[in-house]
């Protein structure tokens, strides 16, 4: 091989990049969430983090969707209620609840948790049977 030769493609032993899982983007992460569960109304969220902060704002447009939203970290519901509250539209489908009993309490379908959180919720008790989605692995 000559200097002037370039080698392309995959180096020898390395892996299919087709089974590759890439991270999901919270952009497409809130694409995704609207597909699959956009028409169950209500959206609650376990733990504040860019990728339920983006489905937030992203929910916010559409006029049909209620949210409560609760953070073991207080200060971290807190901000994303000042952030929700200067908005347009009003507040009354927002509601920022104490994370004690949110998943216990069997109120809501579906929980949208950070990744932060995600294994804690899966390792509770959950007699009601809600179903715990992470966005980072939809």
């Amino acid at each position: 091989m000559t200097s002037k030769e370039v080698k392309r493609g995959r180096p020898k032993g390395s892996k299919d990049p087709k089974k590759i899982k890439l991270k999901v983007a919270p952009k497409d992460a809130k694409h995704l969430y609207k597909r699959q569960y956009g028409d169950i109304g209500l959206v609650a969220v376990y733990g504040v983090d860019s990728y339920t902060t983006e489905l937030v704002r992203y929910l916010w447009k559409d006029l049909t969707q209620e949210f409560v939203v609760c953070d073991p970290v207080d200060q971290r519901a807190a901000n994303l209620t000042r952030e929700i509250g200067s908005l347009p539209y009003s507040m009354y489908r927002y509601e920022a609840v104490h994370h004690v009993g949110f998943l216990e309490s069997g109120m809501f379908p579906v929980i949208v948790c950070s990744k932060e959180y995600y294994q804690e919720l899966l390792e509770r008790d959950n007699p009601h049977g809600v179903e715990i989605v992470c966005l980072e692995d939809i």
